[in-house]
């Protein structure tokens, strides 16, 4: 037996199911058109509105742009910057060089411009842009701001030459402290880009923080290389090694950052 409340139901279910179809009916011959287009008027701005405080999907709202406009003025002004600071350590270097050549009026020094450093590691050297055309050759001594000794030509040709730098293992020069005593410094860029004194007469007395030069002592003088040359200053590890001593040597500057360089073609007087 059918209940008040199911008939109440089923009449409300085919009420819906005959305006249903009524709708889909006047749907189909678009007689609703008119009151689709009002409802959208009135419903569209405020999609809209909710819809744009939401995540952007794109990168094309008004603030990305504008965003993506200062990160590239940021990144212009970086690189121009960086540009800057390369170009006043050369201009440096370059003031540099200019002091060497009063104080040492007599030697023929020869400006160059690094072009690479090895991209293996595997050696330690540089490439400059003068060579063999240019009266450069093989074991001439090269220096940087200043008298700071870099290394020694190792290979020549005709328009660039390479440079094995003082802190790799082949390199060995003579060498003596400010203080008088002199000795051998190795490269020892394994210990982190240093260099080591040896062959030190067990009666030196190493102070930290004293200067290590090329030696003008021709029994151990390292040929084509002047004395004089700072190749940087004693360190604190001082041992005793056989008979002799050693010493940490910590070269004044950082080869990586060298721009321009000087090779010393005669310092003959």
């Amino acid at each position: 037996m059918t209940t008040p409340s199911n008939r109440q139901t089923f009449t409300l279910v085919a009420i819906f199911v005959v305006t249903s179809l009524a709708f889909i009916q006047l749907d189909g011959r678009r007689a609703l058109d008119p009151v689709k287009n009002g409802l959208q008027a009135v419903v569209s701005p405020a999609v809209a509105f909710f819809g744009g405080l939401g995540p952007s999907r794109g990168p094309d709202t008004q603030i990305e742009r504008q965003l993506e406009v200062v990160m590239a003025e940021r990144d212009q002004m970086a690189a121009q910057i960086a540009g800057y600071k390369a170009l006043e350590r050369e201009i440096d270097d370059l003031r540099s060089q200019a002091d060497l050549k009063q104080e040492q009026p007599t030697w023929t020094m020869l400006p160059a411009r690094v072009l690479a450093t090895d991209p293996s590691d595997q050696e330690l050297f540089m490439t400059i842009n003068k060579g063999s055309r240019d009266g450069v050759e093989r074991g001439m001594a090269v220096v940087a701001r200043g008298k700071n000794f870099v290394g020694q030509v190792t290979q020549v040709g005709e328009a660039t030459a390479r440079v094995t730098l003082a802190i790799d293992l082949s390199s060995a020069v003579g060498a003596k402290l400010e203080s008088g005593p002199d000795g051998i410094v190795y490269g020892m860029w394994l210990r982190g880009g240093r260099l080591e004194m040896r062959h030190l007469n067990r009666e030196a007395r190493p102070q930290t923080g004293e200067h290590v030069v090329t030696t003008d002592n021709e029994a151990i003088s390292t040929a084509r290389i002047p004395g004089g040359l700072i190749l940087g200053r004693v360190g604190e590890d001082v041992t005793v090694d056989g008979d002799s001593m050693k010493a940490l040597v910590i070269p004044l500057i950082d080869v990586e950052q060298l721009e321009v360089v000087t090779v010393i073609i005669n310092d003959e007087e």
